[in-house]
């Protein structure tokens, strides 16, 4: 078996920089003798955050979900409602939201009021949580309307003749992303202004799985289930014909893998070096 590793995979800028804040966040609060928390998982991956559940953090989404402590926010953001009730509650919070989540934050807080802010993403997922609970400087939630298909833009009012910002969460997979772009600027032409854009690391990463499935006859993506950006590589693949599989870890290689002459192998973003190489070495070693 020949296995063709991707140009891009594994941890990205912002999760390596979380998880350094993770390991910040359990040093104070074992120095301050508090508890540590994570504001929802700080990353999508069950492995890591595992690592940090046997190291003493805890998981919580509200101020009401345990005494007050130092307390993570995840690279996803979460909203300024949900921020505020945290530190009000006596929480010590460290900022792990992603650069380029809080610069999507920034420019919808800043937005004009009379402009409409339509967000490209997935509802329920936890970075399009964060956009669409963020206060303008009078401390009013801004409007935000999420669209994940073509169903949801054509439901979309037209809003007379004002301005629509167009958003994104930055893990949107490309390909979908740019097809939902393009109804948004036939329904709305010149009103529609362009608000942030997808991840660069994200979309560098669907550009070298695209390459590496011209040269495999199979791939496997390692990451987290619950990971947008996993996921999509997935999809991608999916797209091109081939055969693929999603493991979380080297135990859920399938043996089916062994059957083919190339194989591919990428990961997401949030999936830890040594998690690849495990992989990668069993399957050199065929076990």
């Amino acid at each position: 078996m020949v296995i063709e590793r991707s140009q891009i995979m594994g941890y990205c800028n912002g999760v390596a920089h979380v998880i350094e804040l993770a390991k910040e966040c359990l040093r104070i609060a074992k120095e301050r003798d508090l508890p540590a928390y994570s504001i929802g998982w700080f990353i999508h991956n069950p492995t890591v955050v595992e690592r940090f559940v046997q190291a003493g953090m805890q998981h919580i989404d509200t101020p009401q979900d345990g005494p007050p402590g130092i307390a993570l926010i995840r690279a996803h953001g979460i909203g300024d409602p949900l921020r505020q009730q945290f530190e009000q509650s006596g929480f010590t919070l460290i900022d792990g939201t992603c650069g380029t989540v809080a610069y999507s934050q920034r420019m919808i807080r800043n937005v004009d009021p009379r402009t409409h802010v339509v967000v490209i993403g997935l509802k329920g997922h936890s970075e399009v949580a964060a956009l669409s609970n963020v206060w303008n400087d009078a401390k009013q939630l801004v409007p935000v309307l999420v669209v994940e298909n073509r169903k949801d833009i054509e439901a979309l009012s037209d809003f007379g003749d004002s301005t629509v910002l167009l958003m994104a969460q930055t893990t949107f997979p490309q390909l979908h992303y740019e097809e939902l772009k393009s109804m948004m600027q036939d329904k709305y032409g010149s009103r529609l202004k362009m608000g942030n854009r997808l991840c660069p690391t994200t979309f560098r990463r669907h550009e070298a799985i695209a390459h590496l499935c011209t040269k495999v006859d199979a791939v496997i993506v390692i990451g987290g289930r619950m990971s947008a950006n996993t996921t999509s590589l997935v999809h991608l693949v999916e797209e091109k014909g081939l055969p693929v599989w999603h493991i979380e870890s080297v135990r859920e290689i399938p043996q089916e893998i062994f059957t083919f002459q190339r194989v591919g192998v990428t990961a997401g973003t949030s999936t830890p070096p040594e998690d690849i190489d495990a992989v990668i070495a069993a399957l050199e070693s065929g076990v």
